[in-house]
């Protein structure tokens, strides 16, 4: 039997003795079902589970809205025809397909050979041509407008705002550092959560944004007192795996015998995890204290030194140099688990012992779970949702522990993503980020640049949203997971954390921004790379409607409303929004030839405007 193409609903009728009761199953509805077969297929499962079902349009429209940056109609088309299971299977199977890291380098010798060619004075190379934070932002957008793992770059922009590092710190002016840690995100956002927080620990970009690169055991230094840095130690367990409170499997608090949330780790387990990371310091370097050499010392993993050797080192005619333990030595306790006491020599087997002790805490699986479904469905997601994807974080169904894969697999193909909402209808989805909304518009309208290459800097976009990829203000990212606005939603008990971004500025911020974007068509900020530079329109692209004037005629602007709400909202715009949309529309000037053609003018305004309205609609901007 091919579930991808039958279509069953079983209806079982229970009476009692009052009335009788119809229970639906099947769709999605799975509830004390379990499924058995004489062959190794699972269709009958995906069939009741509901997974199994080719989607209509629109909930084609819906799952892309989730697992990708945006979806152009062909793509929506492509899901729709094929189904959701294998699309996001290929997905799941492609490589990552685009080193931001290697592109920037090639666009920073390009700047370096083009100067050497117009500047004859003296010569340019790689350490003598400066880049700053843009320049990143440049290699960003272009392989996120061209790479095909789309899934990828969404579940990487996830990370990137769980495992948060920003320019908003010393790494502020180099693009590098932003460049090969995000590459880390992308290339571990299907590996094993192991591998990645391995990978982040070690990068030189989280080790100076946290603090703790060159971090020094205790000691006393003619009168200084030192202390490992604490940093780190603090937010890996805070925002990176554990949480601040015990929890169950569901997500829910573990409670004391006053009915109080249990704390998971006091000061002393952050004081005695920061001796762990002591030791650590840049990869290219020679000993434990030096400074970072230049952009690329960013890219390289920290290199771990027992001892302190930066006085013989600095000064080696000195008969009698202070070396001291660079790495804490002795015994540490943290979460109720003593790593031994080793050789100083041997640190590096401290730091793997403390990420292994983290990684098994009954908390991550929980913990992780929840992040990745708000960042990726739902704000509010339900305790038995949680408790399905833990379950998978804690075993893929083959005893690997952590397997990113499995887990956003189990997120996107989950019931309550897939069929809406659970029990928490009310309070389902998200508030679409300020950032997704210009991505939504920039794939969704399908933005094309001749020769495939985007020159776009994002700056307008974030000085109108506040809000662009590694830019946040904090560790704790653009908003907090827990954050609750006042009125209804508090007052329920719902977190709604993407509201944090939301203020009169950037609401205004984001409608100014769309205008400019939309209405006078300026999706994109060039910049150029250096004095005198010719310009390359081909770079700066502008959307192209032109196929959707002959929508704009008054019989036909429902059928463009349909277009674009599906493209953009997966149909979800209600009907009294799409009238007064169509309304606003038919009021607008049109006018046509004697064939009947559309005059270009008025048939460009109105579907601009049709795109804004819609996407400044309320429908829209809640992603449900």
């Amino acid at each position: 039997m091919n579930t991808k193409r039958i279509f069953f609903i079983l209806i079982f009728i229970a009476q009692n003795l009052y009335a009788q009761q119809i229970i639906t199953l099947g769709k999605g509805n799975t509830q004390r079902i379990n499924v058995s077969s004489s062959t190794s297929s699972a269709s009958g499962a995906a069939t009741i589970s509901g997974i199994g079902f080719l989607p209509n349009p629109n909930a084609a429209s819906r799952f892309l809205s989730q697992a990708t940056f945006g979806a152009t109609y062909t793509e929506i088309q492509k899901v729709t025809t094929q189904g959701i299971e294998k699309w996001l299977d290929d997905q799941l199977a492609l490589p990552n397909n685009f080193k931001i890291q290697t592109y920037l380098q090639s666009l920073h010798q390009s700047i370096v050979d083009s100067l050497n060619k117009v500047n004859k004075v003296q010569t340019y190379n790689l350490s003598n041509v400066y880049l700053d934070d843009w320049h990143f932002d440049i290699s960003w957008f272009q392989g996120s407008m061209t790479a095909p793992d789309l899934l990828r770059w969404r579940v990487a922009f996830a990370l990137s705002e769980i495992f948060v590092a920003s320019r908003v710190s010393p790494l502020n002016g180099n693009p590098y550092a932003l460049a090969s840690y995000y590459d880390v995100l992308m290339d571990n956002s299907f590996s094993n959560y192991r591998t990645l927080i391995d990978r982040i620990t070690y990068h030189p970009t989280m080790g100076v944004y946290l603090t703790y690169m060159n971090n020094h055991a205790t000691d006393n230094n003619n009168g200084k007192q030192i202390y490992p840095d604490e940093n780190y130690a603090r937010e890996i367990m805070q925002l990176f795996s554990i949480g601040l409170y015990e929890l169950n499997i569901d997500g829910t608090e573990k409670k004391d015998a006053n009915n109080k949330p249990i704390p998971t780790y006091n000061n002393d387990d952050i004081a005695n995890l920061a001796k762990v990371f002591t030791g650590l310091s840049w990869g290219d370097g020679n000993y434990l204290g030096i400074s970072s050499k230049n952009y690329w010392s960013y890219t390289k993993r920290m290199k771990f030194y027992g001892k302190d050797s930066s006085d013989a080192v600095r000064n080696p005619l000195k008969v009698n140099p202070r070396i001291v333990d660079g790495h804490e030595y002795g015994a540490k306790t943290f979460l109720k688990t003593t790593i031994p006491v080793r050789p100083v020599a041997q640190g590096n087997q401290d730091i793997q012992d403390a990420l292994n002790i983290l990684f098994n805490h009954p908390n991550v699986g929980p913990f992780i779970s929840r992040r990745l479904i708000q960042r990726l469905v739902t704000s509010n997601p339900s305790p038995a949702y949680i408790k399905r994807i833990a379950t998978v974080f804690n075993n893929n169904g083959s005893g690997v522990r952590g397997d990113l894969k499995a887990v956003i697999r189990a997120i996107l193909l989950d019931p309550d993503a897939r069929q809406c909402c659970g029990d928490n209808t009310e309070y389902y989805g998200t508030l679409k980020e300020p950032f997704l909304r210009y991505m939504n518009l920039v794939k969704g309208l399908n933005l094309q640049a001749q020769g495939n290459v985007f020159r776009n800097v994002m700056a307008r976009v974030y000085d109108e949203t506040e809000q662009r990829p590694l830019n946040s203000n904090s560790v704790f990212n653009f908003f907090s997971p827990d954050y609750r606005p006042d009125g209804e939603l508090k007052e329920a008990g719902k977190v709604a954390p993407e509201f944090q971004l939301l203020s009169s500025q950037t609401l205004t911020g984001y409608f100014n921004a769309l205008n400019d974007w939309l209405i006078k068509d300026d999706p994109t900020e060039y910049y150029g790379f250096f004095g005198g530079e010719t310009y390359k329109p081909n770079q700066n692209p502008n959307f192209n409607t032109e196929i959707d004037y002959t929508l704009t005629r008054n019989d036909k602007v429902p059928q463009l409303l349909d277009k674009y709400n599906h493209i953009l909202a997966h149909g979800k715009l209600s009907v009294e929004s799409l009238n007064i949309i169509a309304k606003a529309i038919k009021s607008m000037p049109y006018a046509e030839d004697a064939n009947g053609v559309p005059e270009t003018t008025e048939a460009y305004r109105r579907v601009r405007m049709a795109i804004y309205l819609i996407m400044t609609s309320p429908d829209y901007l809640i992603n449900r």
